[in-house]
């Protein structure tokens, strides 16, 4: 008898869990992700300061997803920043991580070459010890914040799988450049045909300095 009360209790207790878990799994996979977005560097002889002020605010406007990316403001960024003057690299991107509670990091810088201009930009998923990295080029400063537009609809769909209208015009533009090609180069039809878009895996890279 004693037995029996024990093996109900038990069996009542994993009915309770499971329950639980259940009900807890959706609030889990829709769990809000919060985004630190630093500075980026800017390496060029002009003064492009407000260039830089406009990729934060870009970046903060692009990345924002109602209940689902949550992106720091950026007084808050500034404010531990302050706290960090002497940290840099690897260790900037964790102590920021940690004193904001951001699940994701986004680094980049801008770098001016002659005329053009190329954006490089890093985002660090903490939880995972990964990164992915972004790239664009741009031939005119005014082209630089249209550039960032293109690398935000980049990360929405790669890390936070959301489609954007930016990355719907992307594609968009991709595949009449597949059939502007096709015209132009029909005897290389099979051959170094641009793909209207990647669908294998990203290449996410593993953060060694989090082991």
């Amino acid at each position: 008898m004693q037995r029996f009360f024990i093996s109900t209790i038990n069996f009542w207790c994993l009915v309770i869990i499971l329950f639980f878990l259940i009900l807890t799994a959706p609030l889990a996979a829709n769990e809000l992700k919060t985004v630190a977005v630093l500075p980026f560097e800017v390496n060029s002889p002009e003064d492009i300061s407000h260039i830089r002020a406009g990729i934060n605010k870009m970046l903060f406007s692009r990345l924002s997803w109602k209940g689902h990316v949550k992106v720091l403001e950026k007084r808050i960024i500034k404010k531990d920043l302050a706290k960090l003057k002497d940290v840099q690299g690897n260790a900037l991107i964790k102590q920021i991580s940690q004193s904001t509670d951001s699940k994701y990091v986004v680094a980049g810088s801008i770098t001016q070459f002659a005329n053009s201009f190329s954006l490089d930009a890093k985002v660090y998923d903490i939880e995972n010890k990964r990164y992915l990295t972004f790239f664009e080029q741009s031939k005119k400063i005014d082209d630089i914040i249209p550039k960032l537009d293109h690398i935000a609809a980049k990360i929405n769909k790669t890390v936070f799988d959301r489609i954007t209208v930016s990355y719907e015009e992307m594609e968009k533009q991709k595949k009449a450049d597949i059939e502007k090609w096709k015209r132009q180069n029909p005897e290389h039809l099979m051959k170094n045909l641009p793909r209207s878009h990647d669908t294998s895996p990203p290449a996410w890279k593993i953060w060694e300095y989090l082991f």
